[in-house]
């Protein structure tokens, strides 16, 4: 049974969930070019993005001068054939790699990443718990994860921001990531807000 068109945008799936794609990359891309901005990118940095979609944030930090490298990870088999074609120069030139899986359930390397970029998918993870402590294991001590959200619900309103913005603030503190910064901005339709996060670097003893 075929999936109705407003269900893709939390679940795209064959041709119809490639157009939800596209009408949702269009939609965020303010809302993605607040995060990036948020991630202060420096030379040599290796980024995740969980829920690349169409891949617009990828090829963006990849076209800019700084050098960095970037993985991808969405639930969805469609999006990821949608943005391996945005960004088939990237991964063949070995600064891209797209998977398809769920950031709660990836295996991802230990320390590994910089920086951890996500926007308008927090609330669809199935364990959110379970997720950000497997995104705070691969993150590097001293780098950030930058979570981006603006609800879109019939319901979605400031109140509802700032909810969100209370509980990115909770799961990211409760996840061990320290520093945890909230801020907010108007952006058409709805109030957005924007959650920063650090993996403290540990100081080892002198002898």
């Amino acid at each position: 049974m075929k999936m109705p068109f407003f269900q893709q945008f939390s679940h795209p799936e064959g041709k119809m969930g490639k157009l939800a794609g596209f009408i949702m990359s269009k939609e965020n891309k303010k809302l993605n070019n607040w995060a990036i901005g948020c991630m202060d990118l420096q030379t040599g940095d290796r980024v995740l993005e969980i829920g690349h979609g169409t891949g617009y944030s990828i090829h963006k930090m990849l076209k800019g001068d700084t050098k960095v490298y970037v993985d991808g990870v969405d639930a969805s088999i469609a999006m990821t054939e949608s943005a391996s074609r945005r960004l088939k120069h990237h991964i063949k030139n070995g600064r891209a790699r797209l998977m398809t899986g769920k950031a709660e359930s990836l295996i991802l390397p230990l320390n590994h990443y910089q920086k951890i970029l996500s926007v308008n998918n927090f609330t669809l993870w199935d364990d959110p718990v379970l997720a950000l402590e497997n995104l705070f294991n691969s993150l590097k001590q001293g780098g950030r994860i930058v979570i981006m959200m603006q609800p879109r619900e019939e319901e979605a309103s400031p109140n509802l921001t700032k909810m969100m913005g209370n509980n990115l603030y909770r799961s990211l503190n409760e996840a061990g990531f320290s520093h945890v910064t909230i801020s907010y901005r108007r952006i058409w339709p709805e109030l957005s807000v924007c959650a920063v996060g650090f993996k403290k670097v540990q100081l080892t003893g002198i002898d």
